[in-house]
């Protein structure tokens, strides 16, 4: 049975505020970055809140997002271990994605020193993952300059990707180190066709490592003049089913800009049609879980929190067929 999971993002941040903060928010006085930068790190401190909430809303699995700010990797053995205890209770699983901004992007950089730090920064949250008991690991590939997409550059960059995964995957012992296509802002390891060889590569020298391949940030190759298919949920054909233990499912509005819109509103590229075809494909994957990473946009969403979320799951189990 394939599990569905969400990374909430910024969608309860609004719950961790005070009331006078929280009608800022709604009426319009203070943006939902700002609301971010007030209430993020509050709402990622409150795992049992998350899992909570995964349990209101039918859902088996959350991912928690290491990415800055985190509060993640100063929690304490006893924080850990009450998340660990509280989760099992409630049967909820964890994935942990790593940071993908600041030192952590760095796991790619052709200058040692970076590198090492990124890799250090990551060990300390893959503690984190392993004391809570979570399954799975999620690292994006790095980030470079434009003006290092030259071809003796990107084989430096590779080299240097390539030694932080081998020693990030053997640190993650049971927990399934992935992969994640970046976005087209990123410049680099954004296509599958990039990806793949890459993680069969880790493979070959003896890392378990699969690939996450997220449709919505592969639909920001629209940013950069590349074609989305008429059928954009085929490129999920194009992964090997023993990469495949977790996948991001989400969305992105172009020209616009927006990143994991509720699939429900069919904004992007997914429309109904496109994600029950997903889903068809998908489950020749085989996937462990499933995880939505949609994000409020606008105050009326962040209002109608409750009743978007479980439009949105119901919509897409009805289209997936979970």
């Amino acid at each position: 049975m394939i599990k569905l999971g969400r990374n909430f993002t910024n969608l309860f941040v609004a719950d961790v505020l005070e009331d006078e903060q929280r009608e800022k928010v709604l009426n319009g006085e203070i943006d939902l970055f700002s609301m971010n930068a007030i209430g993020l790190v509050e709402f990622k401190k409150r795992v049992k809140f998350q899992v909570d909430k995964a349990v209101e809303y039918g859902l088996d699995h959350i991912e928690l997002d290491c990415d800055v700010p985190s509060p993640y990797a100063a929690m304490s053995a006893a924080e850990r271990a009450e998340i660990r205890d509280y989760a099992e209770k409630k049967g909820i699983s964890f994935s942990v994605h790593l940071s993908y901004s600041g030192i952590g992007s760095g796991v790619a950089c052709i200058q040692e020193e970076d590198r090492q730090k990124a890799v250090e920064l990551h060990k300390l949250h893959i503690d984190f993952a392993k004391d809570i008991g979570a399954l799975y690991l999620n690292m994006h590939p790095g980030t470079a300059p434009f003006y290092m997409n030259s071809p003796l550059f990107l084989e430096k960059i590779e080299k240097s990707l390539l030694k932080s995964v081998l020693e990030l995957a053997e640190y993650a012992g049971e927990c399934k180190f992935h992969i994640e296509n970046n976005v087209s802002f990123d410049n680099i390891y954004v296509e599958p066709e990039v990806i793949i060889p890459f993680v069969e590569k880790c493979r070959e020298n003896g890392a378990e490592v699969y690939f996450n391949l997220d449709i919505g940030h592969w639909f920001t190759r629209a940013e950069q003049g590349r074609e989305i298919p008429e059928k954009p949920e085929e490129v999920m054909k194009k992964i090997p089913a023993e990469l495949v233990k977790e996948l991001h499912l989400n969305d992105y509005v172009p020209k616009k800009i927006v990143f994991h819109p509720p699939l429900h509103m069919t904004e992007g590229f997914l429309r109904k049609e496109n994600l029950i075809e997903y889903g068809k494909i998908v489950k020749n994957l085989e996937p462990e879980v499933i995880i939505l990473e949609t994000a409020a946009k606008t105050k009326e969403q962040i209002a109608a929190r409750d009743k978007l979320v479980r439009e949105e799951t119901a919509y897409v189990r009805e289209c997936l067929g979970l």
